[in-house]
């Protein structure tokens, strides 16, 4: 058995908590969008407002000609969160099985309850300012369709119940959907008049979509809910009463706080994917490192070495007071070394190596170079050196010329003879480098560039294919304002 917990008008009724005063008022709240003098539609309104005849997606001027003593309040995007953090409060307390369906709704897996217990409790829930509507099915999805309309909450509904509801409820289960639509165009105005089309008809001409809704319409889906689950957070803190300045009493308390994470991430079954160290300092300031772990890791012996390499290169200016360690966890991977031979052997060393080289080259030096989206020459991303696999480029490379150039890195930057044409540098003899000497034939100027919409980022060259008297096929490249170097040579 299943049951759905609704808030019907949850726009202003959230909005309504910082105006008390309004509540026997007719209110509404708009919906987003610029004012085209007076076309917003109305997004929610209280009974109030429904009592004046009013009614949602009604256009805000048509609105007040119906009630001139409409108020329009300011959606409250604060309180909004506040309703649903006590939404889920309420449904926690008779279940820790639900699903936040929308941020007006929840459904509860009620079947480890008894009948009589759960009439009880839904009756005795209670939210301060405002209405809370619910309705209880054999499937999800029904119990959540009967919540949201006056005519079946409160009570424990079967599909025939569902008929006379309008059409416009499986907007919650398929919104933005054009079937939608199309079924509007039918003439359809009720739940019945749809569950009384024949299923394969309905899948012929609109799809298998449609299918579906007619399978939840009779009860004959019931499907899993995707159950809430609050992020968990594993984070260690320790605060030293007396500031620490040396490195033994760093480790052994850093050992502590893995002996415990350790114990915590095993009872839950996951592992660790990074750590991130932080130090609060006596003067002040906050230093924080991370470390990425090459395979996931779930014992202290795999989590203290790349700590400790971290810890030994660094140099502090002032003892540290506090002491916090937060983790990324992932799940465990069972390495199948017998099979694949392509997993390291002892990851935590392979951790304790990158530690080490970003020690001595500094942080965001080290990693995996890959392609970048650039045609920029030797252009690449530094991607980080664990979990990136498949970070190669997978373009097409189509050679530019059938004869292989031999780059030259760094390029040679050499003295060339030139003339200006139309504006242009013109290239007549290379005067120094390896193969100084009369160019014979030229092509060019190939103009590339990239990068100017970004000031620091921007870039532009000039290449030419160049044959010089001694036979030599080279490329030579032009960078503004006025150097000259030898890109490579064709071979």
């Amino acid at each position: 058995m299943f049951a759905a917990l609704h808030i019907p008008n949850f726009p202003v009724m959230a909005a309504l908590r910082g105006e008390p005063g309004l509540r026997g008022m007719p209110c509404a709240v708009l919906a987003e969008g610029k004012d085209t003098r007076g076309k917003l539609p109305l997004l929610a309104i209280n009974w109030a407002a429904g009592a004046a005849g009013l009614a949602r997606g009604w256009e805000l001027n048509r609105a007040l000609v119906r009630c001139p003593d409409l108020r329009v309040i300011a959606r409250d995007f604060s309180a909004e969160a506040s309703v649903r953090r006590e939404l889920m409060v309420l449904g926690e307390s008779l279940t820790p099985d639900l699903e936040v369906v929308a941020e007006d709704s929840v459904i509860l897996d009620l079947s480890r309850r008894s009948m009589a217990a759960v009439d009880v409790a839904l009756e005795e829930l209670f939210l301060s300012g405002g209405d809370l509507w619910y309705a209880r099915a054999a499937t999800p999805d029904l119990a959540y369709l009967a919540a949201r309309h006056e005519l079946t909450r409160g009570r424990m509904i079967s599909p025939k119940d569902l008929a006379p509801l309008p059409l416009e409820l499986l907007h919650g289960l398929a919104a933005g959907r054009a079937e939608l639509s199309l079924l509007g165009l039918w003439g359809l105005q009720t739940l019945g008049d749809f569950m009384e089309l024949p299923r394969q008809a309905l899948i012929e001409r609109l799809g298998s979509c449609v299918g579906e809704w007619h399978d939840l319409l009779n009860g004959k889906v019931c499907r899993l809910l995707r159950l809430h689950r609050p992020p968990e957070c594993f984070a260690q803190a320790l605060d030293f009463e007396t500031p620490v300045v040396s490195l033994d009493p760093l480790i052994f308390a850093i050992k502590r706080l893995l002996h415990t994470l350790a114990g915590r991430l095993a009872s839950r079954h996951l592992a660790v994917g990074s750590l991130e160290l932080r130090l609060l300092l006596e003067s002040g300031p906050e230093l924080r490192r991370q470390v990425r772990l090459p395979d996931p890791q779930i014992s202290e012996e795999g989590m203290l070495p790349p700590l400790r390499t971290l810890l030994e290169s660094l140099r502090l200016d002032a003892a540290v007071c506090r002491l916090e360690l937060e983790v990324e966890t992932t799940f465990a991977t069972a390495a199948q070394r017998e099979w694949f031979g392509r997993q390291l052997p002892q990851p935590e060393r392979w951790a304790e190596t990158l530690a080490k080289l970003e020690a001595l080259l500094g942080g965001g030096r080290v990693g995996i170079p890959a392609p970048a989206d650039s045609h920029r020459p030797d252009d690449f991303k530094l991607h980080p050196a664990v979990g990136n696999a498949g970070i190669l480029s997978e373009r097409a490379v189509t050679p530019d010329c059938p004869l292989p150039l031999h780059r030259f890195r760094p390029p040679h930057q050499i003295a060339v003879a030139f003339e200006s044409r139309d504006r242009r540098p013109w290239p007549l003899a290379l005067l120094n480098g390896p193969h100084p000497g009369e160019i014979f034939a030229l092509r060019g100027p190939f103009l590339a560039s990239g990068g100017w919409w970004e000031a620091s980022g921007a870039w532009q060259r000039m290449e030419w294919d160049i044959q010089l008297v001694s036979h030599h096929l080279l490329r030579l490249v032009f960078q503004m304002p006025d150097r000259w170097h030898l890109d490579g040579i064709y071979r």
